[in-house]
């Protein structure tokens, strides 16, 4: 079968024949229908270091449908739509017991540390899959992952109705993140950003006002907006500057929501100790999480479709992911 082959020692991807792969008795087989490129697949795209080994298939927002069982699955037939979780727990740390499974100390991530669905077929764990309804195209299913990160920043912070929320970077998560807090959690949403497309896009999704940081410096006009700050501020650029920016923009007491991974960044931090802040990192989500997002998708909810930005057949792989760089899309979802 083809696949989308990463090799952690080389920046790049691959394009590879591989054997179909097998499934244990606790898994499922799936024919990827379709994948989303995700702002982790860029950075893995580019990441390299001579001294790792071991290549793997990339891609974990995706759906597909059951085409084979291990003998110990129940609860699902071949045919079944689904959509399929990234983390797998292994099930008895204190964390996955609490069901953190995002937080495991043996996580394991599918397209990540084991193969993921860039391919024509991919195993997994039957417990990371959930039924997608028919109505719910395969395409809007890629869509219950970056979806179910969102949620879960959303709930950390607990949102209330009526406070003002500023999203930093309107990639699919900030965008996401935007509907949400807008039509589910019936706040303010301020978003900022460097693409004027996506921020175009976040007005239409329900941003009551948009900042593109290349054109000014927009602290003090939010401070005046939000009659002296934000209460919750989500970071989702990846950007120091952002992280910077949230520091200043957030109210005495407020909350700033990590959802973008950083190393060592360097940053003003005394706003932060003198207004009492308080910082929350958010990573994946839980089984719960993942769960809404597809319920929100299959009610209609949420429409995704206006960030589906182009389709690329699984041949076309570094077409898309050239594509993907050019920050011309928001989404780019392969079909293999």
């Amino acid at each position: 079968m083809l696949a989308v082959v990463k090799n952690p020692a080389e920046v790049g991807i691959s394009l590879e024949d591989v054997p179909r792969p097998e499934f244990s008795p606790w898994e499922v087989l799936l024919k990827v229908k379709a994948v989303g490129i995700c702002g982790s697949d860029l950075r893995m795209y580019n990441y390299a270091d001579p001294n790792r080994k071991g290549n793997y298939i990339m891609g974990h927002e995706l759906s597909g449908e059951i085409v084979g069982m291990g003998e110990k699955v129940h609860g699902f037939k071949a045919g079944d739509r689904v959509a399929t979780e990234i983390c797998i727990g292994c099930a008895i740390c204190r964390y996955c017991r609490k069901g953190l499974v995002n937080l495991c100390q043996n996580l394991n991530e599918i397209g990540v540390t084991m193969n993921g669905g860039m391919a024509e077929f991919v195993a997994v764990p039957a417990r990371n899959v959930h039924r997608i309804p028919d109505n719910l195209s395969f395409e809007e299913a890629t869509f219950a992952d970056p979806l179910a990160c969102s949620i879960r920043g959303l709930e950390l912070a607990r949102i209330e109705p009526g406070s003002w929320v500023a999203i930093l970077g309107p990639g699919t998560i900030g965008l996401l993140a935007t509907k949400v807090a807008k039509e589910i959690r019936r706040a303010h949403v301020i978003v900022t950003g460097t693409n004027e497309d996506r921020l175009d896009l976040a007005k239409q999704l329900g941003a009551e006002h948009t900042f593109n940081i290349r054109k000014s410096d927009p602290v003090e006009e939010i401070l005046e907006i939000s009659n002296g700050g934000v209460d919750y501020t989500f970071e989702a650029a990846g950007a120091p500057s952002a992280l910077q920016q949230a520091v200043y923009i957030t109210r005495k007491n407020g909350s700033i929501v990590i959802m973008t991974v950083h190393k060592e960044i360097q940053i003003d931090i005394e706003p932060v100790i003198r207004n009492e802040l308080t910082l929350i990192g958010s990573i994946c989500y839980n089984y719960k999480e993942f769960d809404q997002a597809v319920d929100l998708l299959a009610k209609k909810k949420l429409d995704v479709k206006p960030l589906i930005g182009h389709t690329f057949p699984l041949n076309a792989a570094q077409k898309a992911f050239d594509f993907c760089f050019s920050r011309k899309g928001v989404k780019i979802i392969l079909k293999p």
